[in-house]
């Protein structure tokens, strides 16, 4: 079972003594938050392959070929199918994108051309940290004629976190396979820098489980991962 926002917080707060968290003060809460925003910060820096993967399915409508994808996510991955059936081939470019009817449908005109949707290109628009109204924009080629859907498979991103996010039951986007042995070692040293932390020996071992997850970790700064293709990592749920 993937983590919770609510159980890492409890869990963070056990590390600062604090066993009941309805007596955890607002100061507190926020030293909180900022623990989990870098320990998921530093896995969104490190790579794709830490973060959770879905099926999300946006709807498309005849005469429009570009669509926002508004969910939290950080890459599309493939396939994207047409209504859940067809398999679209992922374009290697969108200068491909802006010649499709030439180059696939011996067509005379640049642009995508208009028919049922043959192919895809995801469109990043988020630079670092700064990112736009939409983060990623799908295009269809051929423009579509007709509604319908496609459904895509998606990693997810880092989740901003808030004070007032920390009682929540959603699920972090971290996999499963990382929450216990990289993300909540790094949350755990992170939040040892609150001001109200006063344990020195459990600091010493929450600093060496976070040196062991860093080493896991690997993190040599840029996404994606600097070794291309990234070693392959397990994402459950």
């Amino acid at each position: 079972m993937s983590l919770t926002i609510v159980q890492a917080r409890n869990d963070l707060l056990s590390k600062l003594g604090v066993e009941d968290p309805t007596t955890a003060d607002a100061l507190t809460l926020q030293d909180v938050a900022i623990a989990l925003n870098g320990a998921g910060q530093m896995l969104q820096t490190a790579g794709q392959d830490y973060f959770t993967r879905e099926e999300i399915t946006v709807g498309i409508s005849a005469g429009t070929s570009i669509y926002p994808i508004s969910r939290s996510v950080q890459s599309i991955l493939g396939p994207v199918r047409l209504d859940d059936e067809k398999p679209l081939f992922a374009l290697e470019s969108q200068g491909q994108y802006d010649q499709f009817d030439r180059i696939f449908n011996d067509g005379e005109d640049y642009g995508p051309g208009s028919g049922e949707p043959k192919a895809y290109w995801p469109k990043y628009l988020k630079q670092g940290t700064a990112g736009d109204i939409c983060d990623i924009e799908l295009y269809l080629a051929p423009k579509p004629i007709a509604t319908g859907t496609v459904v895509i498979e998606v990693v997810k991103d880092w989740i901003e976190l808030a004070v007032s996010d920390l009682d929540s039951t959603a699920e972090l986007p971290v996999a499963q396979d990382y929450t216990e042995t990289i993300f909540l070692p790094i949350a755990r040293m992170l939040v040892t820098r609150s001001r109200i932390f006063a344990r020195p020996d459990l600091g010493e071992k929450l600093a060496a489980d976070a040196e062991r997850a860093m080493a896991k970790l690997g993190v040599s700064g840029g996404f994606p991962n600097e070794e291309q293709p990234a070693p392959p990592r397990k994402t459950e749920g």
